[in-house]
């Protein structure tokens, strides 16, 4: 009689534990896909479901994201996913735009996918799943602004997707918002710098437009000369657009002090310093505002 209790107690433990391990997960995001992810990782879920179009009911992505998650748990890329994850602020970012390309990737074609991890590179992968930043994914400038978080997503882009249009020949410098730069596939230098810096902004980047006039022979003025820059850990690095002529585009630097930047870039087209100035969107068009420029 006295093993009754000791019976009972048991199957009472049984069962509890029974329930416990059947019950059933409560769902956190609006797909199965997601879910799956977040009750193995919940960091890596989040991440996902901060990329628009992945936490919807029913996400076009959704496949994408099944086929990554199996790779990013396998644990064969870790080194690839690790910078893919790295890339910008992810504080202050809107979302990992790398890992939105590698979904997009996987979406359509899981292999090649498996082909750009292998021997990751960022310009391979944008190559691979941006193209020429063309189509229905790149018309609404907050969008490209929340996807160009980092600075070589950003020169990507403006290699890229952007054309060189010489400024307008009415004598007036007139600044393009970065909606009219995208609406227009390009601009010039100015109209460049200032899609980038507002991403860059966006993306948590303390960044600025920098322009150095510039001239050749007798210290007559050839041109001025506009680009993006930012700073990242002390040092000062500047983006451009390709502008028709002399510079090619990307990510150039560090350079200690502003003044060794400008004459770079002033060597870059041929010719000598004669100021640089840094300016915010707004002081930029204040101070083209009358046709002859001084110091904001």
């Amino acid at each position: 009689m006295k093993r009754f209790p000791a019976v009972v107690l048991i199957c009472m433990i049984v069962s509890v534990w029974g329930c416990a391990a059947f019950t059933p997960r409560v769902p956190v995001y609006r797909n199965d896909a997601l879910n799956e992810v977040f009750w193995a990782d919940e960091d890596f879920a989040a991440e996902l479901a901060r990329i628009p179009g992945v936490n919807t009911r029913v996400s076009p992505l959704a496949t994408g994201v099944s086929a990554v998650w199996a790779d990013y748990r396998a644990g064969g890329h870790k080194d690839a996913f690790e910078k893919i994850l790295g890339t910008g602020k992810p504080g202050s970012r809107a979302y990992c735009a790398p890992l939105e390309a590698m979904l997009w990737l996987y979406a359509e074609n899981p292999a090649s996918a498996r082909e750009v991890l292998a021997g990751y590179d960022m310009d391979t992968l944008l190559a691979a799943s941006w193209g020429v930043c063309a189509g229905d994914r790149w018309d609404e400038w907050e969008e490209v602004r929340a996807r160009l978080s980092a600075p070589g997503l950003c020169s990507y882009y403006t290699r890229k997707a952007l054309n060189y249009i010489p400024e307008r020949d009415d004598g007036k410098n007139y600044l393009q918002s970065p909606y009219e730069t995208i609406l227009m596939k390009g601009g010039d230098c100015e109209d460049f710098a200032a899609l980038v810096v507002e991403a860059l902004e966006y993306g948590g980047w303390q960044a600025r437009l920098f322009t150095v006039d510039i001239y050749r022979q007798e210290k007559k003025l050839l041109e001025s000369h506009t680009v993006a820059c930012f700073w990242d850990g002390g040092k000062g690095y500047f983006i451009q657009g390709y502008d028709g002529k002399y510079l090619a585009g990307g990510v150039t630097g560090p350079f200690d002090q502003p003044d060794v930047m400008a004459d770079y870039i002033a060597g870059s087209i041929g010719g000598e310093t004669s100021a640089y100035y840094v300016f915010t969107v707004f002081e930029f068009i204040e101070a083209y505002k009358p046709l002859s420029r001084g110091r904001p």
